[in-house]
């Protein structure tokens, strides 16, 4: 078969492609004996998150493991001559005694003077600590190492960098962190910000600091006195709100953050936090990203005041942390006396019980432990009302009950307070041991750390230097390389803290650092971003915003633009709307202020040109020097790269022309954040005309995305972008494209399909590739704010006196409509946002007969295929017949028009919608043709971008058109003919949906010959734009028109549209029974097992893993969960004949199988048998003797590696691997047009209809599975679900609420879960209404899957175009 011009469609989603190759007369190929139409399903890519949280705690442990060897290796030499076995001791300390190796028995740590007397003398780590620290005598070696390991192994935070000589924990710098915070509001809101009363700040910060007051009273009473009184009482209580949380968030108690940096996010409950949980970071990096830099600043500075604050309740003024620890144990012991006693007082049992449980649930006796709040609940339920209960409700109410030496808090414990009692032990020891006192070899940290010892502290690998191991090394130990680091010269041998500059190249491994963190262009491939702060960024920013606002509703003049560019801009930080409306009033002697609008935020401009203004003020006049303007953006950049000062400094140094004074500046401000573009993309890529994109922005009043989308750019990055991807592979553009993971994994996914596709064709490439993205649908939908109470809030808010003038009614008809039963229907939404009148006329609309009223669409149809919410409007009666000279404008604009306009200003409707009001077809200008023929055709999505940009390059000696199709104009097709897209019922919809967009393809390529430029990649064929003039862009209007037979191509006169046959044709594909699916096969990596470790005694009840390989179950208990890497089949003889399992191949193992394959096959199969062998032993009891014995069963390796998802085929059961215990079903069910359009409908008007319909549908799953899905005998779901259909046609139609609680099941949401546990992926159905009671679909065999000898294995290529079956006897 030989086939030159064929066309390939693909729709692309983040875990699925539908493709197709047609032929000429548009109809699918026949390739290999198969139809070449399918899907290919595969597992969507995964964010980096998880792993890297896991893999920088195990750098945190074993960096802490580095500097315990370290310590050891000083004490080495003068503990051993004094006890020889001591570390050998320490390193057995925590064996178990019941472990037959352990060694020494009995004290461990000071034989000599037993261990019971040293914890006499010092009951805590702390006390010795503090005897080191005070006391002029000399002390074992042996307690003077235990105590500094403490400190090295738990050494505090290095959130502060101050040396220790002058840190004081008692000193808060209040009044300077509340200066920073008041410029920072005035950032966010120049206008009316939020202000701290900084002549409280000294009674502010005594409050915070003083003990005596109980922490609930301190968050009351402060926050009176914090915020600036404006004398405006709604302004007053909303900076009385963000003046509590912030006081909640500096005690650490929940604070709602979106209050305190004043923004609006869409789910509110993910910014309350408190900056004491555990996981606070974890869940800080979720919502920052949504925050500014102002905004993240803020919580920056409250996050280090609660830090300062806690500490000064862990550590009063004055202690030392052992004291203040000491003090902590003492305490706990006086309170254990009490608790004791009133426990023995109490006549009620079950307090007595209660209090007994709770204490030991807090010091973690008894299971998990208990957070001090649930122990102080507890305790207060527990007490009576003698005067042993008052005192220790007194205590609690002073929140000092039972304190603990380790809570979650001591994470604000800096290390400088380690590291003072360090440098005390080792002034009053270092007169006995002189050796301790070795002065730090390491010179660039004398000032931080001035003994050796004490470098073990002070020294921080710094961030940016990553794992210490260079990507040569790591490529040659590991897969993958998360390293960076350089070392100066040929500098081997082990790195520590005193040689890490001699070591380690600083500024090298910094800069390789920032290039793998900085993002790439969205437009260039391969390009880096500027720095969000850099000169030309921040200009580019500026410039955009300032090309979109609109003075009195006109565009600005080019020369006012510059003018205000250059008198407000390049003057003043923060410009404000109200700061322009005074220029533009100076300038122009306007008698009030102009109205402007066109900007994100209605109060001030978004962007500034902030570094610019720091600049000129450091700089004076040499800003706008042409020659430095390089060194400035080298400064920026250097900013924003290195937080280190003292690589900055040593970078300033570069800069000649730099006084000491400006370096000293520019070395304390910090420049934050990256840029979206390159510096290439905005001064490096020209027109025609020799103009770059930053001065079209300057000369024109266009915007950033009218310019990129010009013809000239579009070329130049066209061509830029072809020139980078002949440079590299695929993967390399991957690596360095800015888009997520899971849409990268797709990418690779099409390239495999597009490959497979060319191979079956006899490796002639294709002559067009049709392509569509399908957006995701979301898994958990942020809920936008619902319509209901957006209108409330617009009607109470900004509509609020037109609505009261108009129709006084509109609220409480409102607070009605929403309590109905079907709450807000489009026909309501339309009228309360009309404000009950219809839109043409201005009558008013009568709400008891809505239904009554037409639904119309402002601009036709055959003009345009819109039907938003911003095209539709409800009235007393459809003017529109389809002729496009009756549009709204020309009918009604003359009276309605300035009702038209009170709407859109009162936010009831849209901007877009205003504009679709006063669009008149025959009057429309170039520019908005442009735009309706844009909004239509083009997709641009920039996942479309980057696989155009791929197939474009792959195919750029093959002359191959990629032609991009928006989804829109899928959705569109379906809805016209009727084809409805059913995901729930198999997984075909993607093939279709794949046929329709290559279908879509051919049709636009044929029919829209000047438009080609549009929707044709890297097709810049200079079309004259006022050649195509155009009067309507319902491109597909003619598909749909009964009037039009046929359809040609108007350049070579070939039929493209035959009404008949086409429609014939789409139909016949979308009634194919077979289509070819394949699923992505593949390993796993990751976790061995559940993290949770269960006790010994566990051992009997459940297979346990060692939690290392010398720790026996059944002493020290062990993991559950064994995950599997993947899996093998074996064949196992026993008398009865052979049988085959699926075993599972542990990820424990998978490192030793990877070596051995290494080596040869052999080997291999020889690890393997080993591996696997503890899964086929067998434990048996003699029945004579009762005597246990283990019997491994016979068995050989049929497959070695058989991945996840892999197809069998075993009789006629068809089903792929989900586990080595899971089947998940492979074949694809198929139902009759009529079942798919009930399980698509709403819901009729007539109910006994619509429940004959339900149980039609259910007796047609029934047929089809008992012909077809034997598989469903396990756990005989086949004969329930014949069973269930008495029970069935019982139920309503749909879900039946009481309240919210679910009263009754509907037949409706029954078979949607019964199609789910059909349905060939993992998903299982609840059916217990209808009396299955194991989840429907899960289809496991707990001891491994049994195959028969007639089972076959299918391997299929990435389509399933080719595809190799085996026998497993035959193997």
């Amino acid at each position: 078969m030989k086939v030159n011009n064929y066309h390939i469609g693909l729709d692309i989603g983040t875990s699925s492609i539908g493709w197709v190759a047609i032929g000429e007369d548009g109809k699918p190929l026949r390739i290999k004996g198969k139809t070449a139409i399918g899907a290919r399903l595969f597992q969507e890519g995964n964010p980096a998150a998880d792993r890297r949280m896991f893999r920088t705690t195990r750098r945190r442990l074993s960096r802490r493991k580095w500097r315990l060897k370290l310590l050891e290796e000083i004490f080495d030499p003068y503990i051993t001559p004094v006890d020889s076995t001591f570390f050998a001791r320490l390193k057995q300390s925590n064996l178990s005694p019941k472990d037959s190796r352990k060694e020494f028995k009995g004290s461990m740590l000071f034989p000599d003077l037993t261990d019971m007397q040293y914890h006499k003398d010092y009951p805590t780590i702390y006390h010795l600590r503090h005897a080191l620290m005070t006391q002029d005598e000399k002390f074992d070696i042996r307690m003077v190492y235990l105590a500094i390991h403490h400190i090295v192994k738990y050494r505090g935070n290095f959130l502060n960098s101050t040396p220790v000589d002058s840190f004081k924990a008692s000193k808060v710098n209040f009044v300077d962190q509340f200066k920073k915070l008041n410029e920072l509001y005035t950032a966010i809101n120049p206008e009316e910000s939020f202000q701290i009363n900084l002549a409280n700040s000294e009674d502010i910060g005594h409050q915070f600091l003083d003990p005596s007051i109980r922490k609930f009273d301190k968050k009351k009473q402060i926050p009176k006195i914090v915020p600036v009184s404006v004398d405006d009482k709604a302004t007053d209580k909303i900076n009385g709100k963000i003046a509590s949380e912030i006081i909640n968030a500096i005690l650490g108690y929940k604070s709602k953050l979106d209050v305190v940096v004043q923004c609006t996010p869409v789910d509110s409950k993910s910014w309350a936090l408190k900056f004491d949980e555990e996981d606070i970071d974890a869940k800080l990096q979720k919502i920052l990203p949504e925050m500014d830099e102002n905004q993240q600043s803020i919580i920056a500075i409250l996050q280090n005041l609660y830090s300062q604050v806690t500490l000064n309740q862990i550590v009063p003024n004055g202690m030392s942390l052992s004291e203040s620890m000491i003090e902590k144990y003492n305490d706990h012991h006086d309170h254990l006396k009490l608790y004791k006693k009133i426990i023995d007082q109490l006549a009620d049992p079950k307090k007595k019980a209660a209090l007994k449980k709770a204490y030991s649930q807090y010091v973690g006796d008894d299971g998990k432990v208990i957070e001090q709040a649930d122990f102080w609940s507890s305790v207060k339920k527990n007490l009576d009302d003698s005067d042993l209960s008052k005192q220790i409700m007194d205590l609690i109410d002073a929140e000092k009950f039972m304190p603990k030496q380790r809570t979650s808090q001591n994470g604000v414990i800096p290390h400088q307070l380690h590291q003072r009692e360090l440098d005390e032990i080792i002034e009053h020891q270092s007169k006995y041991y002189p050796w301790l006192a070795e002065i730090n070899p390491n010179k660039h940290d004398l000032h931080l750390a001035k003994y050796k010892i004490e470098e073990l502290v002070a020294f921080r690998v710094p961030y940016y230097v990553g794992p210490m191991i260079t990507p040569d090394d790591q490529a040659k130990s590991a897969e993958t390389v998360f390293s960076w680091m350089e070392r100066k010269g040929k500098e081997a041998g082990q790195i520590t803290p005193w040689n890490f500059d001699e070591k380690v190249d600083r500024n090298a491994s910094a800069n390789r650092f920032i290039k793998r963190m900085t993002t790439k262009d969205t437009y260039l491939i391969g390009e880096d971003v500027l720095p969000d702060e850099s000169l030309l960024y921040e200009k580019f920013k500026v410039l955009n915003e300032l090309n979109m606002v609109r003075v009195n509703g006109k565009l600005l003049k080019v020369a006012d633009k510059q003018a205000i560019f250059q008198d407000l801009f390049e003057n003043y930080k923060h410009i404000s709307v109200k700061k322009l409306q005074n220029y533009i009033k100076s300038k122009t002697g306007l008698p009030s202020d102009p109205e402007i609008s066109g900007l994100s935020d209605p109060e001030y401009f978004n962007n500034s040109l902030g570094t610019y203004n720091d600049f000129k003020k450091l700089f004076g006049n040499k800003v706008d020097e042409p020659d430095l303007q390089d060194d400035f953006e080298k400064i920026v950049e250097w900013s924003t790269v290195f937080e280190d000062k003292r690589i900055l400094r040593e970078k300033l140094n570069e800069i000649t022309w730099l006084s000491d004074q400006q370096k000293d500046v520019l070395e304390s401000s910090r420049y934050q954040g990256w840029g979206r573009l390159s510096k290439k993309l905005l001064t490096g890529i020209v027109n025609d005309q020799g103009e770059r994109i930053i001065d079209e922005l300057w000369n024109t009043n266009k915007n950033f995305m009218q310019i990129q989308s010009d013809n000239d750019f579009a070329k130049r990055i066209h061509e830029a972008n072809a020139d980078q991807m002949k440079a590299v592979d695929v993967e390399d553009v991957l690596a360095d494209a800015y888009t997520s993971p899971q849409n990268k994994k797709a990418i690779r996914q099409v390239v495999k399909v597009v490959d497979d596709i060319q191979k079956a064709m006899g490796g002639v490439a294709p002559k067009y590739i049709s392509i569509e993205f399908t957006r995701s649908e979301d898994r958990n939908p942020r809920r936008t704010i619902s319509r209901q109470r957006q209108l409330e809030n617009t009607l109470k808010d900004t509509a609020k006196s037109l609505a009261k003038s108009i129709n006084p009614e509109l609220l409480s008809e409102l607070d009605n409509a929403a309590k109905s039963k079907k709450g807000l229907t489009d026909r309501l939404y339309l009228y309360f946002t009309q404000l009950g009148k219809d839109i043409y006329t201005g009558k008013p609309i009568n709400i008891d007969e809505i239904s009554t009223y037409d639904i119309d669409h402002i601009l036709p149809q055959a003009f345009v295929k819109d039907d938003s919410l911003n095209n539709r409007v409800l009235v007393s009666k459809a003017i529109n017949n389809g002729k496009s000279d009756n549009v709204p404008v020309q009918l009604f604009g003359a009276k309605m028009g300035h009702f038209w306009k009170q709407l859109a200003e009162a936010g009831l409707i849209s901007k877009r919608k205003l504009k679709n009001l006063q669009t008149d077809p025959d009057t429309i200008s170039k520019y908005a043709m442009h735009g309706f023929i844009r909004r239509q055709l083009v997709e641009t999505s920039q996942v479309i971008k980057l696989v155009a940009n791929i197939l474009g390059d792959k195919y750029r000696n093959d002359d191959t058109k990629i032609i991009e199709i928006t989804a829109r104009m899928n959705h569109q097709m379906r809805d016209e003919f009727g084809f409805i897209k059913n995901r729930e019922i198999n997984d075909y919809h993607h093939a279709f949906n794949a046929y329709l967009t290559a279908f879509l393809g051919r049709y636009l390529y044929h029919r829209y010959i000047k438009l080609r430029p549009y929707f044709v990649y890297g097709d810049f064929k200079k079309f004259k734009e006022d050649k195509v003039t155009m009067r309507n862009f319902n491109f597909l209007h003619d598909l749909t028109d009964d009037t039009q037979e046929k359809i040609a191509d108007a350049e070579t006169g070939e039929v493209i549209w035959d009404r008949e046959n086409s429609i014939q044709q789409l139909k016949d594909v979308y009634h194919y029974k077979f289509m070819l699916i394949s699923h992505e096969v593949y390993t796993l990596r990751g976790a061995m097992f559940n993290q949770t470790v269960y006790p010994a005694s566990d051992a009997g009840k459940r297979k346990l893993i060692p939690i290392k390989a010398d720790r026996p179950i059944n002493v020290y208990g062990g993991y559950s969960g064994s995950a599997d890497a993947y899996m093998a089949i074996v064949r196992i003889h026993n008398k009865k004949g052979d049988k085959y399992r699926v075993v599972g191949v542990p990820m424990r193992a998978r490192d030793r199988l990877d070596a051995a394959k290494k080596v040869s096959d052999a080997d291999y199969d020889r690890a393997l048998k080993d591996v696997l062998t503890p899964q086929l032993t067998k434990t048996k009891k003699s029945r004579k003797t009762g005597e246990i014995t283990q019997v491994v069963e016979d068995f050989e390796i049929v497959l070695g590696k058989v991945m996840y998802r892999q197809l069998m085929i075993d009789g006629d059961k068809k089903f792929m691997l989900g586990s080595s215990t899971y089947q998940y079903n492979a074949k694809q069910l198929v139902l009759s047009d009529q079942s798919v359009k009930t399980l698509a409908s709403k819901g009729r008007l007539d109910p006994l209809q619509e429940s004959m319909d339900y149980n039609n549908v259910y007796t047609e799953i029934l047929d089809k599975v008992n012909q077809y899905f034997s598989l469903y005998d396990m756990n005989k779901f086949r004969h329930k679900l014949n069973l269930g259909f008495s029970k069935f046609i019982s139920f309503p139609n749909h879900n039946v609420f009481d309240g919210n609680t679910k009263a009754s099941s509907g037949k409706r949401e029954i078979l949607e879960e019964v199609l789910n546990g059909l349905h060939a992926n993992p998903t299982f159905g609840n059916l217990k209404d209808i009396g299955i009671t194991t989840p429907f679909g899960q289809l496991q065999q707990p001891n491994g899957i049994l195959l028969s000898d007639e089972a076959k294995i299918r391997y299929q290529s990435p389509t399933g175009l080719f595809e190799r079956t085996v026998s497993l006897k035959d193997l």
